[in-house]
This record gives structure tokens, C-alpha cells and sequence, in this order.
């Protein structure tokens, strides 16, 4: 079992690259092989990456048994830089290839996103949650009807305090670790 995170933010000393960091610890600490895919340090683009790593990219997704994303929320869905990575690895995302997508995450057991949102909840579903609806309408539905979805969110980060954002990495890591548990009876 492995799982693929991709992270997806410019800045490596911000508070969403703390996430991925704790996302990477709590699934090694469960026991599950991981890998990251850094989109910005890789030099990813958004709109036309060179193919050699897009076949990168791809090979380590169909390796993947889940996929993490971790990402922060930009006015009220996902950068632009994750929604390219995906339009370009999943080609249905473009409108054609759904075969080739669906067998693309034919081996997903998981799929999780983690997000900060620098908005409170409540704007966020004013919004209408269009991130999360997106991932569980156009992601989630191609793949294996086993596949779980999870969605850890980090309201209000602009206003957060120390303690607000330590909390929310020691949920994230407790979250993970439960549904690893749950999932393989395998958490350390």
C-alpha cells in the first residue's frame, strides 16, 4: 500500500507546506509507504508541463492505493496549478480519455484533501464549497466505487492563532492515523 500526496502551494515555509509535512509524518507513522509530488518545486505548469513529467506524475498516481491533496484555498476552489495537474494526468477532466482516467485511479482505496481556507466555514458555504464539490463530483466519481473520500479543512487560517494551527495539525494526524486504522487495522 503507498499513498501519493501532492502538494500544491509557491511558498515551502508556509503553513500549508506544514500540513503536507504532518500528512507525510501521520501516514509514515501509520505504516504506509508515501511519496510526494511537490507541483511547484517540481516546475509543474498549469497549462502545459513538459510530457516526460506528466508521465511521471501519472505513473506514481496508477502506483498509488491513495491520494492525498494538500492545498490551500483560493477564492473558494483549488489553485490553478492543481486543477492544470489534474486536467493534464486525467484527461476526462478536457472532456475525453474517461477510460483512460478510471484506470488511472483503478488501485485508489482513498482519496483525502486537506486544505486551509484563509475564510470562515460559514463563507465557505455561502460559496457553496466549490473546491469540495468539484473533488467529489469530477475526481471522486472516476474512481473505484471502493474509494472513500475525506475532506479536512482549516478554516479562518488568516486569523488563526499558534495554537489554532497546531491544533489542526495534530488533527490531521489523528484523522489519518483513525482511518488507517479503520480502513487496514495497521496504525502504529
Amino acid at each position: 500500500m503507498s499513498t501519493l500526496v501532492v502538494f500544491c502551494h509557491p511558498l515551502p515555509d508556509s503553513f500549508c507546506a506544514a500540513v503536507a509535512s504532518q500528512v507525510m509524518n501521520s501516514f509514515t507513522k501509520a505504516g504506509t509507504e508515501t511519496r510526494m509530488l511537490d507541483l511547484y518545486k517540481d516546475g509543474f505548469d498549469a497549462i502545459g508541463a513538459p510530457p516526460g513529467l506528466v508521465e511521471k506524475h501519472r505513473l506514481a498516481l496508477r502506483s498509488a492505493s491513495g491520494l492525498v491533496l494538500v492545498y490551500p484555498t483560493w477564492w473558494g476552489s483549488l489553485p490553478a496549478l492543481l486543477t492544470g495537474w489534474l486536467d493534464q494526468l486525467l484527461p476526462y477532466a478536457m472532456g475525453v480519455g474517461r477510460d483512460d482516467a478510471t484506470e488511472l485511479l483503478s488501485g485508489l482505496d482513498y482519496l483525502i484533501a486537506v486544505t486551509t481556507h484563509g475564510s470562515t466555514k460559514v463563507v465557505n458555504v455561502i460559496q457553496g464549497e466549490p473546491g469540495r464539490h468539484f473533488l467529489r463530483r469530477s475526481l471522486h466519481a472516476l474512481c473505484p466505487p471502493r474509494c472513500g473520500m475525506r475532506w479536512l479543512a482549516f478554516y479562518d487560517s488568516d486569523r488563526s492563532t499558534e495554537k489554532d494551527r497546531k491544533n489542526f495539525l495534530n488533527r490531521v494526524d489523528r484523522r489519518i492515523t483513525w482511518l488507517m486504522n479503520l480502513m487496514f487495522g495497521h496504525a502504529r
